[in-house]
């Protein structure tokens, strides 16, 4: 009689594909935050004054510091309060710059997974799609270090996601996830929570949907609208004019969808992504036109051409939609199977550009350690005033030194007056009355004569970067204290000295 055979039990390939798809996927984790980590000071522009102010926030009340003195916070529900809420969830439990960095690899690690659950979403079975997003992690907004703002992309992808989910097949849970999502968007920046209301209502009426099935969408960003209202309001209480850009600025604008340290790179990149879609499309009888997310992608195109460069003390507007742009051109088509095929051309330019963003931000890393070693130069708690000066023929992407001086806030308790407190956006209010330069805002002092006399009165140092038509009158009023290449500080005169502020300059 015949021995009968059990069917073969195969766990082990099932436990090697997900020992595979764990291994690729923390692969492409430690790439995203590598160039975080790699470095002292990630080269961003604006990211040491964000930084710096939610330091302030978390010790306000702290004995340690003299922060009470100068600055106070008025709470409100306010956009841009998802970065100081996250980082004031970090500051008690990790060393500030460290708390920082965690906050930056959450930040490159949310943009591709809010990607690729859009697109599960609005383009299901093409998953391979998200891969090419990883060319969004690090892109402009992220260097600039606009981050609240950077936060505000992964979120309206995420929002617009639960979106889709619930009109798939409504449910009150559904419904719930929608409004914490859009409520959540909004505290991130105001701007994402206008692109994702704006899509879900135009791709609402492109499905032809009922206005029924539409208000409780709606309703999801009530909450939302009424705080901006209440709270916020800030575009009707901006005092600035309007600036539009001509056509060949609108032209070089649009590189901003792939936008990099290396403009050869960027040309490469964007000429390799056409030629996906090319490949894609070629005989290819699987390829199907998503038309909805078409029309959606050409209506943000023609909104780019349509916004201002600026408003008020806003810029960059027009090129902010492009970011959601670039993520809503992978929704534009199904591809097939094909599509997989031309997954190592998206995983080769992830490559490349983050290995580009590492150099970049490794090569900066000396004139910014020279830059901190002014800190431990000054008083603690003394009262800083920075005066940068940039080369405007630069991008602004070179301008680390920005607001460099931002990390002697967190380092030795600086007061500085140009922490980020616009009312109506931030919580942080400066109630110190000093003497300030409007030229920092532009980093450009050409139109403008410090009075010498009051600025010695209201500050202990000057932090003077690449100003050196100051360097005389500076000289008359304090002593040179620190220098290492464009930057000088000077004690003011008015100071007495203590043991941490004495020495010879330092080159």
């Amino acid at each position: 009689m015949p021995v009968a055979t059990l069917p073969p039990n195969r766990p082990a390939p099932r436990r090697a594909r997900l020992f595979g798809t764990v291994l690729f996927f923390l692969v492409i984790a430690a790439f995203l935050v590598t160039p975080i980590w790699v470095v002292d000071y990630p080269p961003l522009l604006d990211y040491p004054n964000h930084l710096a102010r939610s330091f302030v926030l978390a010790h306000l009340d702290d004995p340690a510091y003299r922060f009470s003195q100068y600055y106070g916070a008025e709470w409100g529900f306010y956009p841009y309060l998802a970065m100081d809420v996250i980082l004031l969830g970090l500051h008690p439990f990790l060393p500030p710059l460290v708390a920082g960095r965690v906050f930056l690899s959450l930040c490159v690690l949310g943009m591709p997974l809010a990607c690729w659950f859009f697109l599960r979403q609005a383009n299901p079975g093409e998953d391979h799609l998200a891969l090419w997003g990883l060319l969004n992690a690090h892109h402009i907004f992220f260097i600039y270090g606009f981050l609240s703002f950077y936060l505000s992309v992964a979120m309206c992808l995420v929002t617009l996601g639960l979106w889709l989910r619930y009109l798939k097949r409504p449910s009150l849970l559904r419904w719930c996830a929608l409004l914490l999502a859009s409520t959540g968007l909004y505290f991130s920046h105001i701007l994402g929570f206008g692109m994702a209301g704006l899509l879900i209502t135009a791709y609402g009426f492109l499905a032809r949907r009922q206005f029924r099935e539409l208000l409780p969408s709606w309703l999801a960003f009530v909450p939302g609208a009424l705080f901006y209202r209440h709270f916020s309001r800030v575009a009707e209480s901006q005092t600035g004019g309007t600036i539009f850009h001509g056509f060949s600025e609108k032209v070089g604008s649009l590189g901003f969808i792939l936008r990099g340290y290396s403009a050869g790179l960027d040309k490469i990149t964007l000429a390799a992504f056409a030629v996906f879609f090319l490949a894609a499309w070629w005989r290819n009888s699987a390829f199907r036109w998503n038309v909805r997310w078409l029309i959606l992608a050409a209506g943000f195109f023609v909104l780019f051409w349509a916004l201002p460069w600026a408003y008020g003390e806003g810029s960059e507007l027009d090129t902010r939609v492009l970011p959601v742009l670039f993520v809503l051109l992978l929704a534009v088509a199904r591809i097939g199977p094909r599509g997989w095929k031309l997954v190592p051309l998206a995983l080769l330019f992830f490559v490349l550009r983050t290995a580009n963003v590492t150099e970049n931000f490794v090569a900066r890393q000396p004139e910014l350690k020279g830059l901190a070693g002014s800190f431990s130069r000054t008083s603690p708690h003394a009262r800083v005033l920075p005066i940068v000066q940039a080369n405007w023929e630069e991008d602004p992407m070179d301008h680390p030194f920005a607001h460099f001086w931002a990390y002697g806030v967190i380092e030795r308790g600086w007061f500085s007056p140009y922490l980020f407190v616009t009312k109506g956006l931030m919580p942080l209010r400066i109630r110190y009355d000093s003497y300030t330069l409007d030229g920092f805002w532009d980093l450009d002092y050409s139109k403008e004569t410090p009075d010498w006399k009051q600025l010695r009165e209201d500050y202990d140092y000057v932090w003077e970067y690449n100003t050196p038509r100051f360097a005389a009158s500076l000289a008359a009023i304090g002593r040179l204290v620190y220098e290492y290449g464009d930057l000088e500080v000077y004690q003011m005169n008015c100071l007495s000295e203590s043991p941490s502020a004495r020495g010879s300059p330092a080159e």
